[in-house]
């Protein structure tokens, strides 16, 4: 494919305006053809451009009512449904292994963008297991840390737990059918190549943090309720609108979504944050989208300070997640994962009560029934 890169520069990423779905979609198959083939100029000129197009002025972009020559989208959900949607359509779907279909009514994902500013454990994977333990469906699809190995991404928590992220399509079928819980790793060729960008030729962060946690492989069919932890450089809501937009073109099925940004501070967490700031929310259900603040007092707790959510310096957050797990370390950085963990048990309908929610998910992690079920899956899918 040929496309003007130096439209999408010149004109869009150097003045902060997004693409739209169709120019979207035309980088993305531009993209894919830097990832899967020879094209080396494709490799270099996507990579620009998916950086370049990597900026909160950007993703915060508004259309004022500016005389342009054509019409330009509102703000980044187009640009990010239409590199999606390409995606999910020329990637995935014509992968060698496609898209993952078990035999359940539906399946969630709760991992985030990453990126971000304060470091706290692998609260997504933890809860994702705590859900699994209480009956939720949970495919998890993630990847290793990219810049610093030290961060431990939800894969390398994975792996620390002695699973396999790179298991057959097959048997992380099954394991969510009998474990109510699979993982995929985005840097399986057998699903996509999109991320081979990010961590084996770029080496560095760019539009691939938002456009990864979305195209999971999941049957989207299936893949019908999520929590997506939303970094600190895109407004929550602008997600739920590109999800919109790809329900309307019949690429997602999603019904029922929470996308969250944790105030930590003056920074910000891809998770539920527990902290005073609170966290914004944009929660997706059909058509509708709603944008409120969640505190740590909606899951009967008290405020807890950003310093006590971290893991010690002498401790690795991968360690310091597996403590969490086991039931080793308690206090904030527990709670803050039962807060996210309430969020699955809310959209599995367990409760519209998100203090019983909490509850729920203490009451698992308390009987230890979440750290047997890693390990199930661990004998089940081992490393």
């Amino acid at each position: 494919m040929t496309i003007d890169i130096k439209h999408f520069l010149k004109e869009h990423a150097y003045r902060n305006i997004p693409l739209n779905f169709k120019e979207g979609y035309k980088l993305g198959i531009y993209a894919l053809e830097g990832c899967n083939g020879d094209n080396a100029l494709a490799k270099i000129q996507s990579i620009s451009a998916l950086c370049a197009l990597h900026t909160k002025a950007t993703y915060d972009w508004k259309n004022q009512g500016e005389n342009h020559e054509h019409i330009l989208p509102r703000n980044a959900s187009e640009q990010i449904a239409g590199i999606c949607a390409a995606i999910f359509e020329e990637d995935i779907e014509k992968s060698k292994s496609g898209f993952l279909n078990p035999k359940v009514s539906y399946a969630m994902d709760n991992c985030g963008m990453g990126g971000d500013l304060v470091t706290t454990a692998n609260v997504s994977t933890i809860a994702a297991l705590i859900a699994s333990a209480g009956n939720i469906p949970m495919l998890k699809h993630g990847s290793p840390a990219n810049a610093d190995k030290g961060r431990h991404g939800s894969s390398d928590f994975v792996e620390l737990c002695g699973i396999d992220t790179m298991a057959l399509k097959n048997k992380v079928e099954r394991c969510l059918e009998t474990h109510n819980f699979g993982y995929t790793e985005a840097l399986d060729p057998n699903y996509k190549h999109i991320h081979l960008q990010t961590h084996k030729i770029a080496m560095l962060p760019h539009m691939n943090d938002i456009l990864g946690p979305i195209t999971n492989p999941l049957n989207p069919k299936l893949h019908t309720r999520r929590v997506l932890g939303v970094n600190h450089l895109i407004d929550p809501k602008i997600i739920a609108e590109a999800y919109l937009i790809l329900n309307k073109k019949n690429i997602t099925n999603m019904q029922h979504a929470l996308f969250v940004r944790g105030l930590v501070g003056n920074e910000g967490v891809d998770e539920l944050s527990i902290c005073k700031e609170g966290t914004l929310v944009t929660e997706l259900k059909g058509e509708n989208i709603l944008q409120y603040k969640l505190y740590p007092e909606d899951f009967g707790l008290k405020p807890v300070s950003h310093y006590s959510i971290s893991p010690p310096e002498n401790m690795s957050k991968g360690e310091f997640s597996l403590k969490i797990l086991k039931g080793e370390i308690s206090g904030a950085p527990l709670q803050m994962v039962l807060a996210n963990a309430a969020l699955l048990f809310y959209l599995g309908e367990k409760s519209n009560d998100l203090k019983e929610c909490y509850q729920i998910a203490e009451q698992i992690q308390n009987s230890g029934e979440a750290y047997k079920k890693m390990l199930k899956i661990a004998e089940y899918l081992p490393k």
